[in-house]
Formats: structure tokens, sequence, C-alpha cells
């Protein structure tokens, strides 16, 4: 009897411990700050696709949008974003210097204003991938 259940018990704390280990490492995430288009800010003078590659976004870090009134920022969906246009369930900012933090997936962003600059270039899009464990 003192098998069976000492059998029973090994299970059951290698699951604790592993789920607390993956709690601790999903939890002390610190996200990163992110300006958008770096010095040059949300603008069309550089590409916005072309200043995400070779970066690694996780679900939580959060992206800055520094731009002027000529300009805005809409969170899409990726027909939106393919398409360049603002729908009912898009999100748009117009302060500009707005943050926002990335979800978890796809994360579309376009600029609406002026007309024609989201084909133009003016749009960005990230896959946030869970954020990594801690060391």
């Amino acid at each position: 009897m003192a098998i069976r259940g000492s059998s029973i018990l090994i299970p059951a704390m290698l699951f604790f411990m592993v789920f607390e280990l993956q709690y601790e490492a999903i939890h002390s995430y610190t996200s990163v700050h992110y300006m958008v288009g770096d010095e040059d800010g949300w603008d069309p003078v550089i590409s916005m696709q072309g200043w995400a590659q070779g970066k690694h976004f996780h679900a939580g870090d959060v992206l800055e949008f520094k731009y002027d009134d000529a300009f805005d920022v809409s969170i899409v969906d990726k027909a939106g974003y393919d398409d360049c246009f603002v729908s009912d369930t898009s999100i748009q900012f117009s302060d500009g210097d707005d943050n926002i933090t990335l979800a978890f997936g796809a994360n579309y962003f376009i600029s609406s204003l002026p007309t024609n600059i989201c084909a133009g270039g003016m749009k960005m899009a990230i896959n946030a991938t869970a954020p990594p464990p801690s060391v």
C-alpha cells in the first residue's frame, strides 16, 4: 500500500513543479518598449515593415507610435492590413504619441491618414510570440 501511494505522489509533485516553473516563466517576463521607426517615428520616410524585421516581439511588449497630426495609427485585422481600410472593429489612435501593447499572435497597424499613405507602405504587421522563459 505504501508503494501505491508514493507512486501517485511523485507524478503529482512533478506536475506541480513543472506548473510552477511555467507560471514563473510567463509572469516574470519584463516587456520591452519599442519606439516605432526609432528616431524617425511612425513616418513614411522609412519602411515600417523594414523597421520591424529582425526584432523579436512578444505578447505584452509595447510599441510607441510617435507621429505628427498628418497621420494616425489604426489597429486593423488582416483584411484591413491587406486592403488598407479601417472597419468598425478597428481601433484608431490620433494623439501623436500612442503606446500600444502587443497581443499574442498577429498584430496589424496602418495609417489611414492621409488617404493612400497605407498603400504607399505606411503599415506594419507584427507576430507577437509568447514571452520567453526567464533565466
